[in-house]
């Protein structure tokens, strides 16, 4: 069992409501794929020449708020598991447990995934 971690500032977009369909394809908005190509970049890192995760996948999103405005937790997974595909684990239908939490402080935008795998 190998437990990557990686911690992040600012805000991660929630990709519901973020698709837009041209010339008949659904492509993602501009702040969705920058953020999952910084957090590709993050999670290479952290995996260091370690090979993605082949088997089942626990992933835990603990995320800080920096102000009150109502938001849904589970909107933000689809940005971090498809940023994560193919680096830290093959495709994301591996990932067999999801957690989240959220915390309000004002003015801190932050977020830690926990991911805990067989290599």
């Amino acid at each position: 069992m190998k437990t990557i971690v990686i911690e992040g500032t600012g805000k991660i977009p929630s990709k519901k409501n973020r698709m837009r369909i041209w010339k008949n394809r659904m492509i993602k908005d501009k702040g969705c794929r920058e953020f999952e190509i910084m957090l590709s970049g993050i999670a290479r890192d952290s995996m260091g020449n370690e090979p993605p995760f082949k088997g089942d996948v626990s992933l835990s999103l603990m995320v800080i708020f920096g102000d009150r405005r109502r938001r849904d937790l589970q909107n933000l997974f689809g940005s971090v598991c498809d940023s994560l595909n193919e680096i830290v684990y093959d495709d994301d239908c591996q990932i067999v447990e999801l957690s989240g939490e959220k915390h309000y402080i004002k003015g801190e935008w932050k977020y830690t995934i926990r991911i805990t795998g067989e290599t």
